[in-house]
């Protein structure tokens, strides 16, 4: 498999790849550091924050302008709470290797799980945005 590098780390898992769990993961895994900082990718609301019972461990969704929700995955901890509004670009939350987190290269497990859906819940590839990061 080939390593896409970017601004936020390397895409380890891209959209539509294969995950130990999922045959197509609808999600983009980026893995870097632990605690490297991640910038939201889009203008939105803070919806959600915590820890989830289903594998991602800590999380935060942001509601776009659409309709859209927008899920950041396996965080090692964040710095926003419900209701914040956040601009693209902006710092909210820091890289890490909670919830059901594990490396495809064997290595450390530290990434972020990207899961952007549309307003219909149709899954959407978080690539473009990733890969323009400044």
């Amino acid at each position: 498999m080939k390593i896409l590098k970017t601004a936020l780390g390397n895409i380890t898992t891209p959209f539509g790849g294969r995950t130990r769990s999922e045959a197509v993961h609808p999600a983009v895994d980026v893995a870097n550091v632990p605690g490297t900082p991640i910038p939201a990718l889009t203008d939105g609301v803070v919806t959600a924050v915590g820890k989830t019972k289903n594998g991602f461990g800590n999380v935060v969704q942001v509601k776009d302008g659409k309709g859209g929700i927008q899920q950041y995955g396996h965080l090692m901890d964040s710095m926003v709470k419900v209701g914040t509004p956040l601009k693209r670009g902006a710092l909210f939350a820091r890289m890490g290797a909670t919830g059901n987190s594990y490396s495809p290269s064997g290595g450390k497990a530290d990434h972020v799980d990207i899961r952007f859906r549309d307003a219909s819940g149709k899954p959407q590839d978080p690539t473009p945005l990733i890969r323009n990061l400044a």
